[in-house]
């Protein structure tokens, strides 16, 4: 494996620089992150940080919408942006040798998007689509219903690409607020993998980017409040309902989360996981069934989904929580377990292929948990976790009292 070459640098307005070089390849994934997603919307703003993502690329004072598109793909490069619940991330991949086009190109989304109204407009039409489109899609909507109710009245509990209603409201000065609040100095951090030159990278970032102001990175997210409903039902015209159940849980800095990402395996990495073959394969129950984690920089969340025939519902949610109280009762066999760590270390080390996944790891690193850990270190935490680490965790996250049930079901059902 290559030894890898990571650095950091603070400057001195508060950007981080992070970099990874990697000699074997002949391009570089760079990201600008920002501190901010949908956890830092209040109700009446929801989806203004994904709005703006989209927005930023209809123009800047530098450069027309295709000015953006094309600077970048002209030169074989692919350029693109996404929101989380606490995070954007506007990024590129191209060839190394087009850094200096990368950094300029991003840092103009970032610090000198042209808000236009005739443009807002019609990317509130573009999202209006998108967010039908989940709507439309049982499969996906199930995961905002879920946070909904895991988070109620909660930032975190809302959908990341707002609501229909919320978007055709939002206004520019609205979105020039947001950006004068979270697109700030102490909030950014840029991150590149690849055949990049930290120092070169460092010098960049100074040219282009030493114009953003500094703000207060010390932004309040609402407490979070009590759950209010443990089951609830939603109805549509649907042939299959679709369940979800899962429980909030700690966030990526807890040192478990490596545990969870082995018991995850476990539960449904592929085709001889234990939900795939005690579920699916041996009574045909099910087409798709998984187990998931996400966190975010001060919670987390770990559940299961199943799509299933109605009939058959409460009896596939029932193996389900037999096959987590199995995992809390038994300690993983040794040969499990090597598997399972087996199985983690090859889609880790098949991922170090790609340059935008190695920026996508360290960028969370950084930001989420403060510290930048080598795929060696890596490694190793995961060959220390012991069958009774894992047993452990399933204890605590085997607490039904903590879990919530969230259901779409066909409209025909009866109640």
């Amino acid at each position: 494996m290559t030894i890898e070459k990571i650095q950091k640098t603070n400057l001195p307005n508060g950007i981080r620089v992070v970099s990874e070089y990697v000699d074997f390849v002949h391009s570089a994934a760079l990201g600008v992150w920002i501190l901010a997603g949908s956890q830092n919307e209040t109700e009446e703003t929801n989806g203004i940080a994904h709005l703006l993502e989209h927005v930023a690329f209809k123009g800047t004072t530098n450069r027309t919408a295709f000015q953006i598109a094309h600077t970048v793909e002209s030169l074989g490069g692919i350029l693109n942006a996404f929101t989380s619940k606490d995070l954007t991330c506007y990024y590129t991949r191209l060839m190394a040798e087009y850094l200096d086009t990368g950094v300029n190109v991003l840092s103009d989304l970032v610090l000198n998007p042209l808000f236009k109204n005739e443009e807002l407009e019609k990317e509130k039409g573009v999202i209006t689509e998108e967010i039908k489109e989940i709507e439309d899609t049982p499969s996906d909507i199930i995961h905002d219903y879920f946070t909904q109710e895991l988070y109620p009245d909660h930032p975190l509990g809302r959908p990341i690409q707002g609501t229909v209603e919320n978007i055709k409201s939002i206004r520019i000065d609205q979105i020039k607020n947001f950006v004068k609040t979270h697109y700030t100095a102490d909030r950014l951090v840029v991150v590149a993998s690849g055949k990049v030159e930290h120092e070169y990278l460092v010098e960049l970032v100074c040219k282009y980017m030493s114009d953003i102001h500094v703000g207060n990175s010390k932004i309040a997210v609402p407490d979070l409040l009590p759950i209010r409903e443990y089951r609830k039902v939603y109805s549509k015209p649907i042939s299959q309902s679709h369940i979800m159940i899962g429980r909030r849980i700690f966030p990526q800095s807890d040192f478990r989360r490596y545990h969870l990402a082995l018991l995850n395996v476990i539960l449904s990495g592929g085709m001889s996981s234990r939900l795939f073959h005690n579920i699916r394969e041996k009574y045909g129950f099910v087409y798709a069934i998984y187990s998931f984690a996400d966190f975010c920089s001060d919670e987390g969340l770990f559940g299961f989904y199943a799509g299933v025939d109605s009939k058959r519902m409460e009896k596939v949610k029932l193996m389900i929580y037999k096959e987590l109280r199995k995992l809390a009762n038994e300690p993983v066999s040794e040969e499990e377990l090597k598997k399972a760590k087996q199985q983690f270390k090859g889609g880790l080390v098949l991922s170090l292929e790609s340059m935008q996944a190695r920026m996508i790891r360290f960028a969370r690193m950084e930001i989420l948990e403060k510290k930048l850990l080598k795929i060696d270190e890596l490694l190793k935490i995961l060959e220390n976790i012991s069958s009774l680490d894992l047993q452990s965790l399933a204890k605590y996250l085997y607490d039904k009292d903590s879990f919530i049930e969230t259901i779409i079901k066909p409209q025909n059902d009866s109640p």
